[in-house]
């Protein structure tokens, strides 16, 4: 009761807690205490992840959005392991790889922004709006990733009318 009561009223934290019972002997009763708290809450959910249908749906679409985001950065950096650069060479690569794929997350936010600015009704657009919220932006088979690219196209050569795609509004 007072390890709770601590925590909540903000005298410390829990991290810090949970490290000073670590150093104590393995005997400890409040330590022991809360390991067996925290296996009892671990088999409930264990038991409830296979009993309830929702709750295996739900953390299987977690890993497969987890995994989908980590084949994403595989396809962007081009290859499998770079252990061999040096360190400097892998922060660069790393940085690069994120820029990528911030660069084609944003690309692909334009392009639903576009696709529902397009819309002739306000159904038509709730519609859209629908399939695009259960879509991912970690997106690139629409990406030549292999590819050479000119960047210093003039702003009126733009696919985008950026201005009007800014101002957009949605209709619930």
């Amino acid at each position: 009761m007072r390890v709770v009561c601590s925590i909540k009223l903000g005298h410390t934290q829990a991290s810090d807690l949970f490290r000073r019972l670590n150093s104590y002997d393995r005997q400890n009763p409040l330590y022991k205490a809360l390991s067996d708290l925290g296996r009892l809450l671990r088999t409930i959910y264990i038991l409830r992840y296979i009993d309830d249908p929702e709750i295996r749906a739900s953390v299987e679409e977690v890993l497969a959005n987890g995994e989908h985001g980590n084949a994403f950065a595989r396809a962007v950096i081009g290859i499998e392991d770079y252990r061999w650069l040096t360190q400097r060479e892998q922060l660069t690569a790393e940085g690069c790889k994120r820029l990528i794929m911030n660069i084609i997350n944003y690309y692909n936010h334009l392009l639903m922004l576009q696709i529902l600015d397009s819309c002739a009704t306000v159904s038509e657009q709730k519609e859209n709006l629908k399939l695009i919220l259960q879509t991912n932006t970690h997106t690139w088979s629409h990406i030549n990733l292999k590819g050479s690219f000119d960047f210093g196209k003039k702003e009126e050569e733009l696919l985008f009318d950026l201005d009007r795609l800014s101002n957009i509004k949605l209709s619930r």
